[in-house]
């Protein structure tokens, strides 16, 4: 089984005429390397499979996936542009991984599953371990369906704090899934389990409802920030669906910042763009997220009008140890500086790191040293806590 890397964008930025002549430049491809006796098929959209029949080793599928990696990884000249694609293949062997043409393609369509994950180009064959892995993540999925029908995933919310008076700026929304299943389920597991399966929307929309709910009740001049997707990103109508949750909930749009990672910038800028516009004129906050790790380039965050840029915990890790570090962090500081952002630095875990960023000029900082994220009840202690700080 074969799925194509890259083939989406293709037929977003160039339309669905050049992306069909990209498949026949596929489809040629491949078939002018497979031999003879072989079956190649194109079962779905970007997706294709070949049967092999009467191999004499494992070597066999092996050197054709290799050969097919290699053919495809020249670029494709359509419409003026080079196109560039990739291949994920998975290959399951009769009889050892299934005696039927069903479990045959189910078995390697798992192991493609597996190739996906793992990256570009990536060949993986089947293994026993992958059918058990996948009926966790068909698990996990109606466990997913069932938490959002039952609103079960709720914000908890880590403190932004100045770092200037060490005051409480706001909240960052971050989304808990205590599953009576699977324990506590972290978002790194469930929220891609979301973006694949097409539940993201419900799932971001049911997040900023509750913090915008929760933020309600805060102090006035206390923010609260909740992430969105790239995927979240792709739709048209979501800028108005914040704008309507923003009045349903009677919170002013200027409490509300959103951070986006440096993806969007790749997904699809010009549908991001305008809804970040959208939302910006409206008066909500937008952030980047994670800077310094992805693909933001100078003339993207000068179109983008950004509010604030969050520097990444990698480098604030290393800002008190490693010189290229903090030139790195200093490069940003400078950036935003010159763009009239401010910046927050995450991961703050350590007191010399603190002092450090202070020095070097950033505004506002999160981490372990100022707090854990906490459910919605514990905020309005840590906000009496904090003013009781200030006034000691």
């Amino acid at each position: 089984m074969m799925d194509l890397d890259g083939f989406k964008p293709i037929n977003d930025i160039y339309g669905h005429a050049v992306g069909d002549e990209a498949l026949m430049v596929f489809a040629e491809r491949v078939s002018n390397i497979t031999r003879a006796d072989a079956l190649l098929a194109r079962v779905g959209g970007d997706e294709f499979a070949i049967i092999q029949p009467d191999i004499a080793s494992l070597d066999d599928p092996t050197r054709l996936a290799r050969r097919i990696v290699v053919a495809v990884s020249e670029p494709i000249q359509i419409a003026g542009a080079a196109l560039k694609l990739g291949v994920g293949i998975g290959i399951a062997i009769a009889p050892d991984d299934g005696a039927t043409r069903d479990e045959l393609m189910r078995r390697a369509d798992r192991a493609l599953y597996r190739a996906k994950a793992e990256g570009a180009s990536t060949i993986r064959f089947f293994e026993p371990q992958m059918d058990a892995n996948m009926e966790r993540r068909v698990a996990m999925e109606k466990g997913l369906r069932a938490a959002l029908t039952a609103k079960a995933i709720v914000p908890h919310y880590q403190p932004l704090v100045s770092l200037d008076n060490n005051r409480i700026t706001g909240f960052e929304a971050l989304a808990r899934w205590e599953s009576a299943e699977f324990g506590q389920v972290a978002p790194d597991v469930f929220i891609p389990i979301a973006e694949e399966c097409g539940l993201i929307g419900e799932l971001g929309d049911q997040m900023l409802r509750h913090a915008c709910l929760d933020a309600s009740a805060w102090p006035k001049d206390i923010r609260v920030a909740v992430n969105l997707s790239a995927i979240q990103l792709r739709d048209d109508t979501l800028g108005l669906r914040i704008l309507s949750i923003l009045a349903e909930t009677d919170l002013p749009p200027h409490r509300l910042e959103l951070e986006l990672t440096e993806s969007v910038l790749v997904d699809n800028f010009s549908k991001a763009q305008r809804v970040i516009e959208q939302l910006r004129q409206a008066g909500v906050r937008i952030a980047l997220d994670d800077f310094g790790t992805g693909y933001a380039t100078i003339a993207q965050l000068r179109k983008l009008h950004l509010d604030r840029i969050k520097i990444d915990r990698s480098f604030v890790d290393l800002v008190c140890k490693d010189p290229e570090s903090l030139v790195i962090v200093r490069a940003i500081l400078g950036l935003a500086s010159g763009f009239d952002l401010s910046t927050l630095a995450e991961g703050i875990e350590q007191a010399d790191q603190l002092a450090c960023l202070k020095e070097i000029g950033c505004v506002e900082g999160q981490g372990y040293l100022f707090g854990k994220a906490a459910p919605a009840s514990e905020v309005l202690k840590l906000l009496k806590a904090d003013s009781r700080a200030s006034a000691a």
